[in-house]
């Protein structure tokens, strides 16, 4: 598995998850990968949040509880 494949299976996986992912962690594991790509998701990541899709609690990112039913549109749109 190349480093981007890891790092968009960690954001599919994670994202599935009620608790959601640690950016800090994720970014710490696939650093180069991460890197890449870091001003795109940040941006990807701000989008999302402003239209309720996603949030950020307890410093994990997650889907919004009210969109779980829409996730496959936010991780095309994230990873996109």
């Amino acid at each position: 598995m190349t480093p981007e494949q890891a790092l968009e299976e960690e954001f599919f996986l994670g994202l599935r998850q009620l608790e959601g992912i640690d950016l800090a962690r994720i970014e710490r594991d696939c650093n180069g990968a991460f890197a890449a790509r870091a001003d795109a998701l940040r941006n990807r990541i701000s989008k999302l949040e402003s239209q309720g899709l996603v949030q950020f609690e307890g410093g994990k990112l997650r889907l919004a509880p009210d969109r779980l039913t829409v996730s496959n549109e936010v991780f095309v749109e994230l990873l996109g």
